[in-house]
């Protein structure tokens, strides 16, 4: 027989508990009774179930809940509800966990980051191509190299590529024997569980002379996009070049933002005689006009792409190729749409 007997009631009532983050908290309270009360544990009006990082037990009269590895997410208001055949009492525990500052900034520093970042190449067709960057984070990030926007291993062999690690954080690509097709935009992306980073860059591959139509019909010229034909002299066809400053002038893959639901516009300055032809692409695939993509040049002479309403699916590279007789240079951008805001402003527009 409880010496308390009757309804539950609280003989010592829950404090308020402050932790830091990371820390486990203990949240208890001492309620007597006859018969033995049943105790649960809620929070936002849902009860809270004894498994993943929670976990009760009763010592005594004494009721516990132990929250393991508290975030500032678990800050609140915490209620203990007693009930047996007589009554029912409650009261309500307030958990505090500190250091949200302290939180973000440890995210900051472990989450992962590039202190050296791919540069854009150019090599010969059977040429081997190499990428390499220099990465920080903690756990040490995990790495996955795209093409085009599609995981390498979906559109090359295995024998066609590797990838590697290094100690002090240097991961590489490297694609051996490299074809027409391979020319492109290669990203690589890291991601632990504090965060992910992505930086990119361009693989310009010169067919060479004789392999110009191989190029060609696999929808490339000199790495990439498929330039105008070259104007015929004396019965021969003269094969296409690129200016030998083009490429780091023009192949550094930029990031931009966008926020879901508005406009994302993307501005191309590009001069050559003859006049070059435009061509837009996303992942590596054609972009046309149509009901979410706008394609035109402005008055001030920028060729502009304008993505119309973002929405996730429109996360990607997109590549701005301009080409004529003489050649073909490349200007790329990632773009990457985040959550609504209460933004009045419908466009973003970047400029290439």
């Amino acid at each position: 027989m409880d010496v308390f007997g009757g309804a539950p009631r609280f003989l010592a009532y829950p404090r308020p508990v402050m932790v830091q983050s990371g820390a486990d908290a203990v949240l208890k309270c001492q309620i007597g009774g006859d018969p033995r009360p049943a105790v649960i544990w809620e929070r936002n009006n849902e009860k809270i179930d004894p498994q993943g990082r929670y976990r009760v037990f009763e010592d005594g009269n004494v009721y516990n809940l132990i929250i393991s590895a508290v975030t500032t997410e678990d800050s609140g208001q915490y209620i203990c509800k007693a009930k047996n055949s007589i009554g029912e009492t409650y009261a309500a525990a307030t958990l505090k966990v500190e250091g949200e500052a302290q939180e973000m900034e440890f995210r900051e520093e472990n989450k992962p980051r590039f202190l050296i970042k791919p540069l854009s190449t150019r090599v010969g067709r059977g040429e081997d191509a190499v990428f390499s960057c220099k990465l920080w984070g903690s756990p040490r990030p995990e790495v996955v190299w795209e093409k085009d926007g599609r995981k390498l291993n979906e559109i090359f062999e295995s024998t066609h590529f590797s990838v590697g690690y290094q100690d002090g954080g240097w991961f590489q690509l490297k694609i051996f024997k490299t074809r027409a097709p391979d020319g492109g935009v290669y990203t690589c992306k890291a991601r632990n569980e504090f965060g992910e980073a992505l930086a990119g860059a361009v693989l310009l591959v010169d067919a060479g002379p004789g392999h110009e139509e191989e190029g060609n019909r696999n929808g490339y010229t000199n790495g990439h996009w498929k330039a105008h034909q070259g104007k015929q002299r004396s019965g021969r066809q003269v094969p296409n070049r690129l200016k030998d400053d083009t490429m780091t002038k023009s192949t550094k893959v930029k990031m931009f933002a966008v926020t879901e639901g508005k406009h994302a516009k993307f501005r191309c300055f590009v001069t050559g005689k003859p006049k070059p032809e435009i061509i837009w692409r996303k992942d590596g695939r054609l972009i046309l006009s149509g009901r979410r993509y706008l394609l035109y040049e402005d008055r001030e002479g920028y060729f502009t792409l304008k993505v119309l309403y973002c929405k996730q699916k429109d996360n990607g590279v997109y590549v701005c190729a301009a080409s004529n007789t003489a050649g073909q240079t490349l200007s790329a951008v990632h773009l990457s749409v985040k959550g609504k805001s209460r933004s009045f402003s419908l466009t973003s527009e970047f400029q290439l």
